[in-house]
């Protein structure tokens, strides 16, 4: 019978091998005990980092929605804020229109007070925003208004193609923009250019009063439709703001997942590291032994 043998060298040489691998793992616990997360989760779990990978994408490209979405979302407060604004300007002047008291003022203030509501709306739609014109339609780089030179009427320059849009999430857009060409926009300035282009110390009392009854119609059909885009503002507003916080809550959900499979438990790694400390000083105890040497030597 021949009984086979495994010399000392060999053990040895077995024992440093065993060593260096618990070394490696003894590294790689310490660096998760410092880090809490996971060396290598694909080594733990090959389904669940698949699952994290996709986690990860749609983290990504959530956050990337949520970034422009409250970019979007100061950009439809400045829209509102101008509408609201110009819309009281116009609001102002109507009631001034429809005053009793306008039949016997100086003609010539009407005409002045026309003339500032004018400036004052055509100010508020060319404003910008991070340096794009936000009533140009889709020529944000144009601003939309200039007022003649008799000071009288307005010129539209932006785009007459379309208004801005923006995608909110994968299957959402935003139909956002107002043009400064919009039909109630028109209806006011064209209420505001009657005062101004008339001479209205030559016309009598009557035809006056006919004049006031014509921009108090066309006034009434700007302040409606300004209401109407004053009402659909909000309700993109809204709609942005549900989709922000929606995303929010996304977010943590797919950074809990992630979290789930990435991140090493602290108890579990503090377990296993004490363990192999163990086991290590069993190892190198006996390749002491093997070799006659002192553990130092190998510290």
């Amino acid at each position: 019978m021949t009984i086979s043998t495994v010399s000392t060298s060999q053990q040895s040489l077995n024992m440093r091998t065993v060593i260096a691998r618990q070394n490696e793992e003894l590294d790689t616990l310490t660096l998760e005990t410092a880090t809490g997360v996971k060396s290598d989760v694909f080594a733990e779990n090959p389904g669940a980092a698949t699952q994290s990978l996709l986690m990860r994408s749609h983290l990504a490209a959530t956050s990337s929605y949520k970034t422009s979405n409250e970019l979007l979302e100061g950009k439809l407060d400045v829209i509102y804020t101008a509408i609201s604004g110009l819309k009281e300007q116009a609001s102002s002047f109507q009631d001034l229109s429809v005053s009793g008291a306008i039949t016997s003022m100086n003609r010539d203030e009407y005409q002045q007070q026309a003339a500032h509501t004018l400036e004052t709306i055509v100010s508020a739609l060319n404003t910008t925003y991070n340096g794009e014109f936000l009533f140009s339609g889709l020529a944000t780089d144009q601003k939309p208004l200039e007022i003649d030179g008799t000071g009288t009427a307005v010129t539209y320059s932006g785009d007459t193609t379309g208004t801005a849009s923006a995608p909110i999430d994968d299957t959402t857009t935003l139909n956002y923009g107002i043009r400064a060409d919009d039909p109630a926009l028109t209806a006011v300035f064209d209420a505001l250019n009657l005062v101004l282009s008339t001479d209205l110390n030559s016309l009598s009392d009557g035809d006056f009063e006919v004049m006031r009854d014509n921009v108090t119609t066309l006034m009434n059909e700007g302040l409606s439709g300004l209401t109407s885009i004053e009402a659909a503002i909000g309700n993109n507003q809204s709609v942005l703001s549900a989709k922000i916080d929606d995303q929010s809550t996304r977010l943590n959900i797919y950074n809990n997942a992630i979290a789930g499979v990435e991140t090493a438990d602290p108890e579990e790694t503090a377990l296993r590291l004490n363990e192999l400390i163990q086991q290590l000083e069993v190892s190198y105890q006996i390749t002491s032994r093997l070799n006659g040497m002192s553990l130092l030597n190998y510290l």
